[in-house]
């Protein structure tokens, strides 16, 4: 995402109310950066400027003086960088001229004051990275209200992701990323789920000292390079502040907990990014906290963001005896009701058994009131070539969506864990390809979710609702649609099956799409009547096909 520099990119000065001040030019949703200098220094303004229960240390207030900005107000906090230097970022909502006026209790930092000219982008452009679109948030009209996410403009958004957890170490190369983010931007994911965390999978990747009291400002400034390039390709990131470890409670504290998602909220809260709480916040007994700390720490969160994006939470799975204490397949289980939780997250775990309660899972999640989204945020991942197959999984993906889920989370290769040359990881207890001679962003799965998103985006997706009732004489009933003119059906060993399309006219005509998932591509397109129960064969069967595929089928009316 590109990035205005207040000191740098300046357009003619004009006189404000009562002042002079600088005018910058934007775009919808970029990121504008103001830069200040403080007047006193401090020894250390993380501390001592995000102290429990207080203000930030500098707010910018951004008025909307004209256009589709007229009469819009935005309360923005700002955040120390180093040395006396702060800044203040904002992403204005919409066009028009903004004005803003900063307030501290440093004089250099306040009464400082400003304006925005802020212009749309084209369609063509928004077309070419949804992330112009703005934040995203969850659908609240019809059809389906609570059931799937939308841009800010609504444009509705299929929640395709991929897992980088490891991706803030300070090994890894930029260029190792932009590939990255360059691969899956191309193969249609949207989503990155990326550390951003006081505690990460080790020194190498915390953005903190091991005191909770100093943030790596150089490893900071490089991840938010990270995060503005992934937007710019269109990925929005998925940041979670903390990963939950074994008595979190005595060894950081909830202050220091508290006080690192704040400085966080003030950092990103400008870029395209989506709130999680924590990274497996329920793990070994909620890291040894109440549950009431982090629904507290949710709530503190929503409070913060003077965006109120979307909020979840990633859970650990019963399965692993870190989770067994606190246990939950989604947050569904625990925390639904919670007013800051905008959608529900689920981690499977990483076996074949648990990629098989998928769908259950969601159709549990799925039945909860008031309705939410529900997202695979952590599935089987395709380890080595092969163990899974790429067939399990589409098995994850579509059995989820297929059964209400808004998307789902892939992960796979040496991504998940960042392997790479720079940076080798070793195999540890995990089935990974620790060689670097095969390219396992494109690994067969990968590939195929890829497809099956781009399908899915073709069509009206968010229209269709869970079906199941629908598929007959096939064990494989995951179905969606609108009961009336639109079918979409996943056979995970392919053959016949029947659909009741008894109760529409005999005279309505539908068509049905074959998509062989093994290749890629629709395979042959038939035509099949209402007013019957209808009998819908797989173009490839045994015994003439030894060797079966899974599908998806499309029935739509002509």
């Amino acid at each position: 995402m590109k990035r205005i520099l207040f000191l740098l990119i300046l357009l003619p000065a004009f006189s404000c109310p009562e002042t002079s001040c600088q005018t910058m030019a934007a775009r919808t949703w970029e990121v504008c950066e103001i830069e200040l200098a403080a007047s006193t220094g401090l020894d250390n303004p993380y501390m001592e400027c995000l102290k429990e229960g207080g203000n930030a240390y500098v707010t910018a207030k951004f008025s909307g003086i004209s256009g589709n900005a007229l009469s819009r107000t935005y309360l923005v906090p700002g955040f120390w960088d180093g040395g006396n230097t702060w800044i203040v970022r904002f992403a204005p909502p919409c066009s028009g001229s903004w004005i803003y006026e900063t307030m501290s209790p440093d004089k250099g930092l306040n009464k400082k004051k400003g304006k925005i000219e802020v212009s749309d982008w084209s369609v063509e452009e928004k077309q070419a990275n949804p992330v112009r679109r703005g934040f995203i948030g969850v659908n609240k009209t019809e059809p389906r209200p609570g059931r799937y996410f939308t841009y800010a403009d609504g444009t509705p958004c299929l929640w395709l992701a991929d897992t980088w957890w490891d991706w803030t170490n300070r090994d890894i190369r930029f260029e190792s990323f932009k590939n990255l983010a360059d691969t899956r931007s191309a193969q249609g994911f949207n989503i990155g789920q990326l550390f951003f965390a006081g505690n990460g999978w080790g020194r190498e990747s915390s953005l903190l000292d091991p005191d909770f009291q100093h943030p790596d400002l150089e490893q900071i400034r490089r991840v938010e390079k990270m995060i503005a390039y992934a937007n710019a390709k269109g990925i929005t990131m998925w940041i979670h502040a903390w990963w939950t470890r074994e008595d979190m409670k005595n060894k950081i504290g909830g202050e220091n907990i508290r006080r690192w998602w704040r400085y966080v909220i003030h950092r990103l809260h400008a870029y395209n990014v989506i709130w999680v709480l924590a990274g497996e916040y329920n793990m070994y007994n909620y890291g040894g906290f109440p549950l009431e700390f982090w629904t507290s720490l949710g709530q503190l969160v929503k409070s913060e963001d003077p965006y109120d994006r979307i909020m979840g939470a990633h859970p650990t799975p019963p399965m692993w005896d870190g989770g067994a204490e606190a246990p939950q397949w989604s947050t569904a289980d625990v925390i639904h009701g919670q007013p800051w939780l905008d959608y529900n997250q689920s981690q499977c775990g990483h076996a074949r058994w648990c990629n098989e309660l998928i769908p259950e899972i969601i159709r549990e999640a799925y039945a909860k009131q008031p309705a939410k989204p529900i997202v695979v945020t952590e599935a089987w991942y395709e380890f080595i070539e092969g163990n899974p197959t790429a067939m399990d999984i589409r098995f994850g993906a579509l059995s989820a969506i297929l059964s209400g889920a808004a998307g789902h989370t892939y992960g796979g290769g040496h991504v998940w864990r960042a392997h790479l040359p720079e940076r080798p990881t070793g195999a540890g207890d995990w089935p990974l390809d620790t060689s670097f001679s095969t390219n396992t962003l494109l690994y067969p799965g990968a590939a195929s979710l890829g497809f099956i998103a781009g399908y899915l985006r073709s069509i009206n997706w968010w229209k269709l609702s869970p079906s199941p009732e629908k598929v007959l004489e096939n064990p494989s009933s995951y179905c969606t649609s609108d009961l009336l003119s639109e079918y979409l059906v996943y056979l995970r060993y392919g053959g016949s099956f029947k659909l009741d399309l008894s109760r529409l006219p005999a005279t309505r005509t539908f068509a049905c799409k074959w998509i062989d998932l093994v290749n890629n591509r629709v395979s042959q397109t038939t035509a099949i009547q209402g007013g019957r129960i209808v009998e819908v064969k797989c173009p490839e069967d045994y015994p003439g096909f030894v060797n079966f595929k899974d599908w998806l089928v499309h029935i739509f009316i002509q």
